[in-house]
């Protein structure tokens, strides 16, 4: 398709940009990321005040985040944009109390500045079922596009992309106690 878009445009001016832009486009790594420690699993528990593995509904992790990116930057200007897909991959395991063969998890994903500000955020959620006698399930969520401005003040190292569970603070709490006897 781009060598039709060329011969079309002989004689246009915009040859030599449709010409560079396709053959020598500018590559850019995609932003560093990472998964909050705090917000990398989520347990769900039944209602009521039992906490102990009879109680659990279900569980999740976060296995893995991967990002696609594609920049679209004017070489003369170094200004333009990267479009960045994030695909969170999970990992879930139904409880005992879990009757229903389903689980929800509320997941975040942030784009932070250099200094750790927040520019974009989202809260997001993918729900599961758990077939027939399966008790542990690995899935990923949709991707999400982000689209980032890139200049030669921001370039794609300037941006960080987090991303972890979203939780209430009884969840983040269990997250903690639980963390601190595994480092003993």
């Amino acid at each position: 398709m781009a060598v039709v878009l060329v011969s079309s445009l002989t004689g246009c001016s915009a040859v030599e940009t449709v010409t560079d832009f396709v053959s020598d486009p500018v590559i850019l790594p995609c932003p560093d990321y990472r998964v909050v420690a705090e917000a990398l699993t989520l347990t769900k528990f039944k209602e009521g005040p039992g906490r102990d593995l009879i109680d659990v509904d279900y569980e999740g992790g976060i296995e893995a985040v991967k990002l696609g990116c594609e920049s679209q930057i004017d070489k003369k200007t170094k200004i333009g944009k990267m479009e960045i897909d994030v695909t969170v991959l999970f990992k879930a395991s139904r409880g005992a109390a879990n009757r229903n063969h389903k689980a929800s998890f509320p997941y975040f994903i942030r784009v932070l500045d250099r200094t750790g500000k927040i520019l974009w955020g989202e809260d997001l959620m993918v729900n599961i079922g758990f077939p027939g006698n399966k008790t542990r399930l690995l899935f990923s969520a949709d991707p999400v596009t982000l689209v980032i401005p890139i200049s030669p003040r921001w370039s794609s190292k300037y941006y960080r992309i987090l991303t972890g569970f979203k939780m209430t603070r009884e969840e983040l709490q269990f997250n903690r106690e639980r963390r601190q006897k595994t480092l003993k």
